[in-house]
């Protein structure tokens, strides 16, 4: 379709965030005039084109049709500008073969990229974040260039390619895909060099400098330049340090086995290309690309991804898929437990002949890829904070404008040179405007990175810390995280006659019975240098049954017909031998992993307890969710009470599994159980029993969530497990107090349904929950705590019906449960738009993307970083939750701390300017060295040692640094401390020995004079008192006296300016450009000046700043209209239900019914 002229066109492929693009050509009559810019404005222009892309790309370029333009102005979801030119690839070129026609590459590019794309030997593309996106000519538009990942059917691989590529088609491929490689460019030296120093900030130090050389004060200027020198060096070898460790993260150079020619041969990572066939070696190996798995099992560590170090079992990739939105359609999502993932790492494979695999993506396609442009690319953090420190930098920049016009007017009512009235005014500008703000709002965040890492919490992105200061909702994972990893099998029950049987606690003693022989095969166990290792739970449940297990073999070595091995073998103990000594053995012949979306599991077994080995039975077991596998059985196996016994057991606090089976239909032998897909093999099973778990509440669980609640920070549970199971989980921790209630969410007929569940000693079902009566005006309001608790089923009808729902449920729901990992992200979106600062802490599995999304994601892992999440903790429980949150607040006040010191830094030296220019006079070199060096650069380097306070205050520190009690305070003491130094100048002319020119030296370019001295000497305190009453405490941090080096270095300089006072010494007068006061009595009254202004500061700061009625009224707050948080509108919204709610068809009921009495109890 043709798009109209200048029209925006979104690209939302994926899980990518969207983004808008604009066509642009270039204009050569605008870029004649740029260039003639670049040479009136000295480069100046150029420069700025250099900091901004895009205003280049607008002033050189006209706004056209997507088809004609070169390049593109791309806006993403955070309204940030890049640039991108539209490139041809020459096809032709780039091909080993020449001899085939236009026609025949124009083919073969149609196959590889499944769409006719190549015009004149060549295909247009832009690339963005390392991904390359593809002009299609016949739509008008660009699309993501995709692998084998993009509709790609199942069988696909097996009928097209599963034999390899032939040198040709490789070459073709590579042509279009470029090398398989993740590579970070680690930058020169002297390239980093330029890029620094032409950052806004050195270059305007650059003309700071420039401003002082050429007006001699060379100490300062020289200091300037050795100070941005050691900045411009350190950040430098940080930049370095960080880009080499990332490479070498990413670092890999390999060999690979693969099918080329139908031949196996070994090639270099780099030369691999989507539709290659990939040998994996029986001992394993690290993957390079992402692939999917074809033949034979993997078992693989995926830590590098989601830091969980469990080993997984990658099964070959079923012909059919069994996602009813995309049938038959390779998914990477829907399929992980068939692909192999870039960056992780295959212990051993399990199978005969040859484990192949298809290479379906490549370098920065891969998920590995995916996860280093994330590391690239981050989303950027502290928006708010930093836009009002740019507003603060345009009103300084005000400020040295009136500065500038003054100093002009002075200079020329004085009859000044004109060379003097440049430098003055351009001085002034550098003094408004202090070089050193930026970097000194981030001190803050570096010693509490520090201080993290000690407590080990592990930081690889500190712009986050200051967000850890700012959270108003955390939101947990339970197993692993808020329970313990582990599980204790507390017994089973089988069923005999549609009926439970009574609890059985003594496992091994049981009789051999196919639910047994379920829990002794239907996991995911596998043994790795001689010791068993899995999934906890597969582990304590094997472990349980006291049975046998043995590595591969097949089931009858004489049984020719058997060419594909079983996976496992698992046998009785000893005590179970048969009357012909051998052991009743079960051979796992094919597994279907766990999925969390399937919530089940199950394996295809082969047993030899007949003596026809011909007809040994092949029978299917299934491990999962009670409901699911209920849901998968035969309904007349299944118990009648079922209900009512899994109720009970996830209203304690149980993990409860079920066990199902099936025996195969005789048809079905051995070689074609390997084509059977999983929903033929998960249906119509029978009922086989339920196994119990507890899950024990970790001893810091609930401290930290009752600190967390005492702190009034919201806390959520987002789990994957039973939500009664997670409702009684939030009762043990206290995350639901035992007075509040709770309202069971569930969707029912196209109505939401509100259902009360009232406290103890009363029954529930799940049928009473659907078809409660329907009480009419029953408000949740906020007179009392009230909690909504959902599943993940339900959230997503809700998402897709009724949206406007989902915001009261994620606002007021506490409990979230059976979530898949996309719901569990999908939660904390719909959190960050209502305005909440949203921390996620999970064990980086299935958590990843919430992990990630979130403003402050911490990982609980033993790896010291993972790409899985900003913060990882070494700590395996959820303590590392107050202790960012501590210390973000800590770094958020201290942030906040240095940047109000340093705005009153930059006006009181304004202000002193200001008006020694008035007598012609300044400060001089040295003055301006003991300010900004010794004692600014004390401060700032100084006040972020502070340590964060111990408890976590329930008064949340500000997130707006232009909020009416910074802008109050700074205005406040600005002022004060202008009326001081007038007050000192003009006290010092009442004096009877005052002299208004003391020293004749024509050659001084500033005069020393009586008024210099006495406004320095002044000044000089109030940067000290300044300091100290903006250097935060409690609550937020430790009082000022436990940062005892900063204390001992205010004192050394507070003493020292008294010295400089009362006792100077003639060899320091002339240096500093002072003049002796011969008044001891004027000294002691500008000290009585310093403490009069001391006391009114802190009476400014402590009485008038800290009472909110008093800002309240200031700012006239009453007669404004309350700026509320979305969240916090919605927290006051009460959900009602009036009689004739569900018949206006808004699908909003509020029920109630009964609740069993273990519900709250612990």
């Amino acid at each position: 379709m043709d798009r109209k002229l200048g029209e925006k066109f979104t690209i939302a492929e994926d899980k990518d965030d969207p983004f808008e693009c604009t066509g642009y050509k270039k204009d050569s009559t605008k870029t004649a005039i740029c260039y003639v810019c670049y040479v009136l404005t000295l480069g100046f222009l150029l420069l700025v084109f250099y900091w901004r892309k895009d205003w280049k790309l607008k002033a050189t370029g006209t706004v056209c049709s997507i088809e004609e333009a070169d390049a593109l102005l791309i806006q993403d979801i955070y309204n940030r500008q890049h640039v991108s030119l539209i490139q041809p690839l020459e096809i032709a070129g780039l091909l080993l073969y020449n001899d085939f026609n236009q026609e025949h590459l124009r083919e073969s590019m149609k196959g590889i990229i499944k769409k006719d794309v190549v015009r004149n030997s060549s295909i247009n593309y832009f690339r963005y974040q390392k991904v390359n996106y593809i002009w299609d000519p016949s739509e008008k538009r660009f699309f993501k260039l995709r692998a084998l990942d993009g509709n790609t059917p199942c069988a696909e691989f097996y009928t097209k390619h599963h034999e390899g590529l032939t040198d040709e088609q490789a070459a073709h491929r590579q042509a279009v895909f470029g090398f398989n490689q993740i590579i970070i460019r680690v930058k020169p030296i002297l390239l980093l060099l330029v890029q620094e120093v032409l950052n806004p900030f050195y270059i305007f130090q650059l003309f700071s400098v420039s401003v002082w050389f050429a007006d001699e004060y060379y100490y300062y200027a020289v200091c300037i330049i050795l100070m941005s020198g050691i900045s411009i060096g350190v950040s430098l070898y940080t930049t370095r340090t960080q880009s080499v460790t990332l490479r070498d993260m990413v670092y890999s150079d390999t060999t690979v086995q693969v099918l080329r020619n139908g031949e196996k041969i070994e090639l270099g990572e780099d030369l691999v290309v989507p539709g290659d066939v990939i040998i994996i070696p029986p001992r394993g190996c690290s993957m390079t690309c992402d692939a999917v798995l074809l033949s034979g099992n993997c078992i693989v560590n995926e830590s590098m991804l989601t830091g969980e170090s469990v080993p997984v079992t990658k099964i070959p990739l079923p012909k059919n898929s069994s996602d009813k939105a995309t049938p038959g359609i390779y998914v990477p999502d829907d399929h992980k437990r068939n692909t192999l993932f870039c960056g992780t790492r295959i212990i051993q494979t399990r199978g005969t002949g040859m484990v192949k695999a298809v290479v379906v993506r490549t370098g920065f396609s891969t998920t590995k890829g995916s996860l280093v442009r994330s590391i690239l690319y981050p989303r950027p953090t502290e928006i708010k904070l930093h836009r009002d420190a740019i507003r603060f930098v345009i009103m300084l920049s005000i400020m040295a404008g009136i500065g500038f016009l003054y100093t002009i007017i002075i200079m020329v009512k004085a009859g000044s040179p004109i060379d003097v009235i440049i430098i003055r005014a351009l001085d002034i500008i550098t003094i408004a405007v202090p070089p050193a703000l930026p970097a000194s709002l981030t001190i803050g965040m570096v010693y509490a990175q520090l201080r993290l890492k000690r407590q080990g919490v592990f930081c690889i992105s500190p712009t986050r810390i200051n967000l850890c200061g700012m959270m108003d909702v955390v939101c947990f994972d339970k197993t692993g995280t808020l329970t313990e990893d582990g599980l204790d099998l507390m017994g089973v029950q089988e069923v005999l006659h549609k009926r439970f049987s009574p609890l059985q606690n003594r496992i091994n003693s049981i009789q051999i019975s196919r639910l047994i022989s379920g829990m002794a095969s239907c996991h995911s166990l596998t043994m790795i240098e001689e010791e068993l290792a899995g999934d906890p739970i597969d582990l304590k449940m094997f472990q349980a049954t006291g049975w046998i297990f043995e590595e591969p073999r097949k089931l009858d070595s004489s049984d020719e017909s058997s060419s594909r091995p079983v996976l496992t073998i698992v046998k009785t103990p000893h005590s179970y031998v048969n009357d012909d000594n051998t052991y009743y053995e079960i051979g796992i012949i094919r597994q279907f992993p766990f999925s969390s979306n399937l919530q089940r599991m199950s394996v295809v077994t082969r047993t030899n307890q007949n003596e026809d080995k011909d007809h040994e039975p092949i029978e299917v077991f299934v491990k999962g969710a009670p409901e699911m596998v209920a849901s998968l059985s035969k309904p007349e196996t299944v118990p009648d009470d079922f209900a009512d016994v899994l109720d009970y057991y996830t209203q304690e606090g149980f993990r409860v599994l079920a066990l199902a089976y099936k025996t195969l239909d005789n048809a079905i032998d051995l070689p074609k159980v390997f084509d059977i897909s999983r929903d033929e093999v998960e249906s119509d099973l029978e009922f086989l029993g339920i196994l119990i778990l507890q899950n024990k509440l970790k001893v810091e669980t609930k401290p930290v969530i009752l600190q967390l609640r005492d702190a009034q920070i919201s806390t959520k549970m987002v789990t994957g497990d039973n939500i009664l199971t997670a409702i009684n989980v939030a009762h043990k921790c206290e995350m639901i107090s035992p007075i509040d209630d709770v309202y069971r969410v569930t969707y029912n007929a196209g109505n939401v349904l509100y259902t009360l569940l009232p406290p103890i000693h009363e029954d529930v079902n799940e049928e009473k929950i659907q078809n409660g009566k329907k009480h009419d005006n029953v408000s949740v309001s906020m007179t009392k705590r009230h909690h909504l608790a959902i599943d993940g089923k339900t959230f997503e009808q809700i998402r897709a019906e009724f949206p406007e729902q989902l915001e009261k449920i994620a606002v007021k729901g506490t409990v979230f449960g059976r979530m898949s990992p996309d719901q569990k992200t999908q939660l904390v979106d719909v959190l960050q738009h209502l305005d909440y600062s949203v921390g996620m802490c999970g064990d980086g599995a299935n958590d990843c993307g919430a992990l990630k999304t979130a403003h402050a994601g911490i990982a609980l892992c033993e790896a010291e970083a993972s790409v899985a999440a900003p913060f990882t903790s070494k700590t395996p429980n959820i303590t590392c939750v107050p202790i960012a949150i501590r210390e973000g607040r800590a770094a958020l006040t201290t942030s906040f701390g240095m940047f109000k010191f340093m705005a009153l830094y930059s006006m009181i030296q304004f202000v002193s300017v200001m008006i020694l220019y008035s007598v012609q006079s300044n400060l001089s070199d040295l003055m301006f060295l003991y300010i900004d060096i010794v004692v600014c650069t004390t401060v700032v380097l100084l006040m972020g040692r502070t340590e964060a306070y111990d408890q976590i205050s329930p008064n949340k520190p500000d997130k707006k640094l232009m909020n009416p009690t910074v802008i109050f305070s700074i205005l406040a003491q600005v002022s004060l401390q202008t009326l001081f130094q007038l007050g000192a100048f003009l006290a010092v002319k009442q004096q009877s020995w005052y002299d208004p020119n003391p020293v004749e030296d024509p050659d001084e370019k500033n005069l020393v004079l009586y008024e210099s001295t006495s406004v320095f000497l002044l000044s000089t305190f109030q940067y000290i008192i300044v300091a100290l009453i903006y250097t935060p405490g409690p609550p937020y941090r430790k009082p000022i006296y436990t940062n005892i080096l900063y204390v001992v270095a205010m004192l050394i300089i507070t003493i020292y300016t008294l010295f400089m006072l009362f006792f100077i010494p003639d060899q320091l007068l002339g240096p500093m450009d002072m003049i002796f006061l011969p008044d001891n009595r004027f000294k002691f009254v500008l000290f009585g000046l310093v403490l009069l202004n001391t006391a009114l500061a802190l009476l400014i700061e402590y009485v008038f700043v800290r009472n909110k009625r008093f800002i309240d009224l200031i700012t006239c707050r009453p007669c404004r209209k309350a700026n509320v948080t979305r969240f916090r509108q919605i927290e006051m919204q009460p959900i009602r239900s009036e009689s004739s709610a569900v018949n206006e068809g808004n699908g909003v009921s509020i029920t109630t019914t009964d609740m069993a009495a273990e519900l709250i109890q612990e």
